[in-house]
């Protein structure tokens, strides 16, 4: 009998009885707890560059080492590759940097949309108005 009646956990992998829990790392994609053995080939895959992953935007199949991870502000999980984080990025500093209505360069103040209106990026104080005019 286990103390206060805790079912045995086994290996994601290859599913033997844990004594010693190992917590995979998010980019392995594994979901469970491993065993010392498992968690230690998946180590050396990982620093050995041999695993990989594919782009979460293009599906090209990487190496993990070669993958970017995401910005928080997108909202994303997964990897990206260069080229895909690269126009990420772009498209993240345009959004940033211009009104995504009328696109003209936004100043020190910046308006963020409401919810409801459905628009992504900032807002000028002219589109913003006449958002908050028409849509309340």
């Amino acid at each position: 009998m286990k103390f206060l009646n805790r079912s045995p956990k086994f290996c994601a992998i290859c599913q033997k009885e844990l004594k010693h829990k190992h917590k995979p790392k998010k980019e392995w994609n594994i979901e469970g707890l491993l065993c010392g053995d498992c968690h230690m080939d998946k180590m050396r895959q990982y620093f050995e560059g041999t695993m990989t992953q594919n782009c979460v935007e293009c599906k090209s199949k990487k190496k993990i080492t070669d993958l970017w991870e995401p910005r928080w502000q997108w909202e994303m999980e997964g990897l990206l590759c260069k080229s895909c984080f690269d126009k990420k990025e772009k498209i993240f500093a345009e959004e940033k940097e211009f009104c995504s209505i009328c696109g003209a360069k936004l100043s020190f103040f910046r308006y963020t949309p409401k919810s409801k209106w459905k628009v992504t990026g900032n807002l000028c104080r002219k589109c913003w108005d006449s958002n908050k005019a028409r849509n309340g």
